[in-house]
């Protein structure tokens, strides 16, 4: 086998390859976000007819660390090889020379999520926990102390573009503020999400998100720091199968939002943003968790799912959303060091597993 980093010769040979091994319309259009992507793709080429039968991708992405600094992550992404080709070693190959790239690069450790994670063990990466909960919703009634009847005539409005105002929508109860929020559609599944607009700008969610995502005014440790280049090409697309809504003031301000993605008997929560120094901190969260209630009861969905970084607001949402609740974890997250010494991994993984640590659904890789 020929081993190389890919050409654009090879994209027709390499999508090829991605639609026999995965069951992931995404990758594509994520790989093309990266206008660096195939200096970074690793591939292996069938000696006789030069296809691509094996690859190996990785992204530069700035994450959190375990003491409060910035580091530099490899993260991996798009390992696959042919049938025919298995049982040769390539995956490893081909990690091996991503990692010695990602050295040169200054990459610190290497990242990557997977469902089979012995593919990877032996190329030096361990897994890490991520804390879930899951539950039967909560009845409305129990939620906010309001009849099932009364909330069940009000109705979601999903914005048209240049719709600027926000919507009739789920005022929430409890105190604050002078006037209550309101909860506003932003879009549903299937609903085209061309652009950010006026009426919601991926700043409004940046800034909630970097208040939610900090721990003692530091990055959260494995939490990506957001650029502009990811809100505005790749979290559209993560989240293009899921729900968006945003809790907002009177004047239409964005105080809040919520991602939420349906599916077979289960509604993942995906992302929560709210600023806790809000002294509506609170009431945002409420209103929020209302929201995946109605839309638990939309769904029929028996289990809601709530996976987010330990904080005092995600107690309250869970508290607010979940009856009966089950711990669990997410155990998909791979962890190796490249320039870093072992200890900073094994201070990322204890950081993950206490809820501190996290990485978020959108940023996946």
């Amino acid at each position: 086998m020929h081993l190389r980093t890919a050409t654009p010769d090879d994209v027709s040979s390499l999508y090829a390859l991605w639609g026999r091994a995965f069951d992931a319309p995404l990758m594509v259009p994520v790989h093309e976000t990266d206008d660096s992507r195939l200096d970074r793709t690793h591939v292996a080429l069938d000696p006789l007819d030069g296809r691509v039968v094996g690859s190996v991708y990785w992204t530069p992405r700035e994450l959190g660390g375990p003491d409060g600094r910035t580091l530099r992550a490899g993260g991996v992404a798009n390992v696959a090889t042919a049938h025919e080709a298995r049982g040769r070693g390539l995956v490893r190959a081909l990690l091996s020379r991503a990692i010695e790239q990602m050295e040169r690069d200054g990459a610190d450790v290497a990242l990557l999520f997977t469902g089979t994670p012995d593919v990877y063990r032996s190329s030096g990466f361990e897994t890490f926990d991520v804390p879930l909960l899951r539950g039967a919703p909560r009845t409305l009634g129990d939620a906010e102390n309001r009849a099932e009847d009364d909330l069940a005539a009000e109705s979601f409005h999903l914005p048209t573009p240049g719709d600027t105002p926000p919507g009739p929508e789920t005022p929430p109860s409890g105190p604050g503020g002078d006037a209550p929020l309101t909860v506003r559609t932003d879009r549903l599944p299937g609903v085209p999400w061309p652009a950010w607009s006026v009426a919601l700008g991926w700043e409004q969610l940046a800034a909630l998100h970097e208040a939610f995502d900090a721990v003692a005014e530091r990055p959260r440790p494995l939490a990506t720091r957001r650029t502009a280049e990811h809100w505005e090409r790749r979290i559209p697309l993560w989240y293009s199968g899921a729900e968006a809504f945003s809790a907002r003031a009177v004047d239409g301000e964005v105080v809040g939002y919520l991602v939420l993605e349906p599916g077979p008997g289960v509604l993942k929560v995906r992302e929560l943003g709210v600023d806790p120094a809000s002294d509506r901190a609170d009431e945002v969260v409420d209103a929020l968790a209302r929201t995946t209630l109605l839309r638990a009861r939309f769904h029929a969905s028996p289990t809601v799912e709530v996976r987010l970084p330990a904080h005092a607001l995600t107690e309250r949402f869970a508290a607010a959303a979940l009856d009966a609740p089950v711990a669990g974890s997410d155990a998909t997250g791979m962890l190796r060091p490249v320039r870093a010494g072992a200890d900073v991994v094994a201070r990322l993984r204890e950081a993950a597993g206490a809820g501190v640590g996290f990485h978020w659904p959108g940023d996946y890789l």
